[in-house]
């Protein structure tokens, strides 16, 4: 017979059982749901890891090739910079000239300080006096210091070519780059009055333009820059004909740019190289001209010392003291010569075919 303490002990034993075990797979359900909440959290946070790893190295590479990019280009610049500089200074007559004229232009503005005598101060006690260390140079037949006035005379022949090269360089490329990019009615009046103006020689036109308005320093500055203009012009037009039918004239056209703009954005600047050039060789006439002018009485006005009427002066004494005026002579070939060596130079330095050539020479 069974005990019912026994029984109803059982009985109770069994629900105890049961809500251990249900709250064991509880337990267990919960954890093993924190151990996936866990495991997804971890796979997420090192998926985010990994990404923000690759993001870093995305943006260290980037950093680096920008770095790199631009070392590059700041190499390209040094290199193109030493190759324009050598360019430049690797041409002997361009460096020659170029000293020359730096010379000249320091004595030209140190003139007051370097000049033993006033230029114009006369003494006639010591006229035609031979060269000693008083007078370096000796003095002209108004007494005059021979060697101030030829300091001073540097300044004339700087300021007559510095103001000929602007004026020539500004009215013939405007002229002569309208008149070849504009072509038609416009090319055909250029020509006329330009071939009238080139059928007379440069100083003979420059002459004229000086007698006609009278002898000084503006009518000689304003003389021989119309007279030498139109070489310039012609030189402008020449390249602005061979600009105008390239491609990105025609894009210009095609987008809406007016010719105001394309001259000075596109034609202009790519035609300036000859014309820089022959400007230049025309400061070395503009000198000659200048002194021929002064040496015939048409050029600046007495006492102004110019190379010119310094030679002019020293005929009075050409036989006892010829000094006069071969220094003065010396000054206008050395002048002239500078000028043209500096406009050869920066032809073979500017044109790329003149510059290969050269290359083989030297």
């Amino acid at each position: 017979m069974t005990n019912p303490t026994t029984q109803g002990g059982a009985a109770t034993a069994t629900p105890i059982a049961a809500g251990t075990a249900a709250t064991t797979t509880t337990t267990a359900t919960a954890t093993a749901t924190a151990a996936a909440t866990a495991t997804a959290a971890a796979a997420a946070t090192g998926a985010t890891t990994v990404d923000t790893a690759k993001a870093a190295a995305s943006v260290r590479d980037e950093m680096t090739a920008t770095a790199e990019a631009a070392a590059d280009a700041e190499f390209d610049r040094r290199h193109r910079r030493r190759a324009t500089i050598k360019r430049y200074t690797g041409h002997p007559s361009l460096v020659i000239g170029t000293s020359i004229l730096v010379v000249m232009v320091l004595v030209a503005l140190l003139a007051p300080w370097l000049a033993p005598y006033s230029p114009t101060r006369t003494n006639l006690v010591n006229t035609l006096q031979d060269p000693s260390l008083k007078h370096l140079l000796g003095t002209d037949q108004f007494g005059r210091d021979v060697l101030s006035r030829l300091i001073f005379g540097t300044q004339v022949s700087l300021l007559v070519a510095a103001w000929v090269v602007t004026l020539t360089l500004v009215i013939g490329t405007v002229i002569g780059g309208l008149a070849g990019f504009l072509g038609g009615w416009v090319d055909r009046i250029f020509n006329l009055f330009n071939d009238i103006l080139m059928a007379f020689p440069g100083f003979l036109l420059a002459l004229a333009i000086v007698a006609s308005r009278g002898s000084s320093l503006e009518s000689v500055i304003i003389a021989v820059s119309i007279a030498y203009t139109p070489r310039v012009a012609s030189v402008m037009r020449s390249v602005a004909l061979t600009i105008r039918p390239r491609p990105y004239i025609e894009a210009s056209h095609a987008i809406g740019l007016t010719t105001t703009r394309i001259l000075l954005r596109h034609v202009i600047p790519n035609a300036l190289p000859p014309v820089i050039v022959v400007a230049t060789l025309s400061a070395a006439s503009a000198i000659l001209a200048e002194a021929g002018l002064s040496f015939l009485g048409l050029g600046v006005k007495p006492p102004t010392p110019t190379w010119g009427n310094i030679i002019a002066d020293g005929q009075a004494a050409i036989t006892t003291n010829p000094l006069t005026s071969i220094s003065a002579g010396l000054c206008i070939a050395a002048m002239v010569i500078a000028l043209n060596m500096v406009g050869d130079g920066l032809r073979d330095a500017l044109d790329p075919q003149m510059r290969r050539q050269t290359a083989k020479i030297l």
